[in-house]
């Protein structure tokens, strides 16, 4: 190449445009590639949540739901049952014939029997003047003579029982009826075993949800540990630059709590299409369910599994030299 003394090589147009764009793009637009917003650090979003936060109260809310239909079956059992699983009765009949029959021996010789059974606390003879009372009254009024209630109506005892879970305890009490032509009152022993049965639901009905809630505060956890994870060099940088340990943790627990008491509310919600499909059901068996004081329950535990979540999920900062 042949250079010409005083001749200077003029900038291309190219090069002259890359040296004034940018002065262009300092004066006139952000120096922030596209795409990029700026946030604080920390872990709390506000709604709309992200993909995987909204995974996390969809199956949250199941779970809870499912805690709720176990709490509601337990109520309506309860109710089924009544005030009567307070004090347990069962009554045995004696036909009058056969009361009045020897004096009225055969009477007295079952009511020892009854006595002599160990879970027995008391026998009472309920007179027939007072049978055919509660008779007219629980069939409000109905014009019947009382006298003729008393002469039909058989020879009634009251048990009072001590342990209405022993295993062999009804079978002794239709033994000792069926030996002098007594019957025993099935519905009531019926009734005393769902009472035993309730009492073992209720056990179970607590650890299915004792186990429930550490699935659900597990999976919050690892929800909020991705969102850990993606923020790693912010938190790692507040840390350096002096943040306390429950300034960086505070945000991610606030986190948790909001998506479990959301999932609660959720749960606490789809429980009225339950109510509203079975209440004519419900009616029919006298059980009046509350779903109201299953809401606080729900909005706490939810927010509580939701608490324990963030807490297993950010255990790992504890220093300011340990990033996440």
């Amino acid at each position: 190449m042949i250079r010409i003394p005083g001749l200077k090589k003029q900038p291309s147009k190219n090069m002259a445009r890359r040296r004034v764009e940018p002065n262009v793009v300092n004066e006139g637009q952000s120096s922030l590639p596209d795409r990029e917003h700026p946030r604080l650090p920390g872990g709390f979003n506000l709604p709309p949540f992200g993909v995987h936060q909204v995974l996390a109260v969809v199956i949250v809310c199941i779970a809870l739901w499912a805690v709720g239909v176990i709490w509601l079956g337990m109520q309506a059992a309860s109710q089924w049952v009544g005030s009567w699983q307070q004090d347990i009765h069962i009554h045995v009949y004696l036909d009058a014939d056969k009361g009045k029959a020897d004096n009225g021996k055969g009477a007295n010789k079952l009511q020892q029997r009854l006595e002599n059974i160990p879970q027995i606390a008391s026998v009472r003879r309920i007179p027939a003047a007072e049978a055919a009372t509660w008779m007219q009254s629980w069939l409000h009024d109905a014009a019947l003579n009382e006298q003729d209630l008393v002469n039909r109506l058989p020879l009634t005892f009251e048990l009072s029982l001590t342990d209405e879970q022993s295993q062999f305890l009804f079978d002794d009490i239709r033994d000792a009826a069926s030996r002098f032509g007594g019957r025993v009152n099935e519905d009531e022993v019926n009734l005393a075993r769902a009472h035993y049965w309730l009492s073992q639901a209720s056990w179970l009905a607590g650890f299915a949800s004792i186990v429930l809630a550490l699935a659900m505060a597990l999976i919050i956890s690892n929800t909020l540990r991705m969102t850990l994870l993606a923020r790693a060099d912010e938190i790692h940088l507040m840390r350096l630059l002096g943040a306390k340990e429950w300034f960086v943790r505070m945000p991610f627990i606030l986190e948790g709590m909001v998506l479990g008491a959301a999932a609660g509310v959720a749960a606490w919600l789809l429980l009225w299409p339950i109510i509203w499909g079975s209440s004519a059901w419900l009616l029919t068996m006298q059980v009046d369910l509350n779903l109201w004081i299953l809401l606080p329950a729900l909005l706490l535990g939810g927010g509580l599994v939701g608490t324990l979540g963030a807490v297993i999920a950010t255990a790992r900062v504890v220093s300011a030299e340990t990033g996440v």
